[in-house]
């Protein structure tokens, strides 16, 4: 995990459009929400992000954008959020480097 107070480390990611995202594409725009998450279709994280979803007005009134990140490819990532009719994004980082560098990588997923 991060040290409090530190600089949250820059990523580009891609996203279930095909679109590249940045961390600072949301620089001085809104507050940001990263939610990392190990697998998509596993039960916690399916119940985890359906209730983000079914909340989302929430995150909505504090001005923040909810970045749902998981090691799982862009394909996956496209078929999970369609299933669980997700209304945010999904950025696959399926090569591992934002998820260690935020130091949230879980090895033996």
């Amino acid at each position: 995990m991060l040290d409090l107070n530190s600089k949250a480390p820059e990523f580009t990611l891609q996203n279930t459009n095909g679109d590249k995202i940045s961390l600072s594409d949301y620089k001085r725009e809104k507050n940001v929400v990263l939610l990392f998450f190990p697998l998509a279709f596993t039960s916690t994280c399916t119940k985890e992000l359906c209730q983000t979803r079914d909340n989302l007005k929430l995150y909505e009134s504090l001005e923040a954008e909810i970045l749902g990140i998981s090691v799982d490819t862009f394909y996956t990532l496209k078929e999970f959020k369609a299933s669980q009719n997700l209304n945010f994004q999904l950025l696959s980082d399926f090569n591992k480097e934002t998820s260690q560098n935020y130091g949230v990588l879980y090895e033996n997923f």
